[in-house]
């Protein structure tokens, strides 16, 4: 969750309907990759947050390139945007920021949030941007 200021919200289902793609991705990779079931619960984010932990102490031995770090934290921030939609009364569109236009979330109560760029700085700068404690923030705020 990030300050409002200046910032513009528009409902998109073509954004949806990318995300929710991108969602099933990151299940079939957790399982695959990781030996990780994603279920679609809020606890399922703490199961996230481990698979992030192991790709961010990955980084320190091999950095991958960095669309594959995007991939990764388009999969999986829409893993835990999807799971907050589906648990709280959200809509998933475009947020417009300074004249850039991004994936991301408008709760019911308005709050905005961006799980990709979470998820990415999550995988890049580590413990401080655990995403469990993000999505426990942003379910606070519904």
């Amino acid at each position: 969750m990030q300050e409002q200021t200046n910032m513009n919200f528009t409902n998109d289902d073509n954004v949806k309907t990318i995300v929710e793609a991108y969602a099933l991705d990151a299940v079939d990779v957790a399982r695959d990759n990781f030996g990780i079931k994603l279920d679609w619960s809020e606890n399922s984010v703490k199961e996230v947050e481990a698979i992030l932990d192991m790709l961010n102490k990955s980084l320190q031995k091999a950095p991958p390139p960095n669309d594959s770090l995007w991939s990764f934290s388009k999969m999986f921030g829409s893993y835990i945007g999807e799971v907050y939609r589906r648990n709280h009364k959200a809509t998933w569109g475009m947020i417009t920021l300074n004249n850039e236009s991004f994936p991301g979330l408008e709760s019911s109560h308005k709050e905005l949030f961006w799980p990709w760029s979470k998820v990415f700085k999550r995988i890049t700068a580590g413990d401080e941007e655990n995403v469990w404690h993000y999505y426990q923030r942003m379910a606070e705020n519904k």
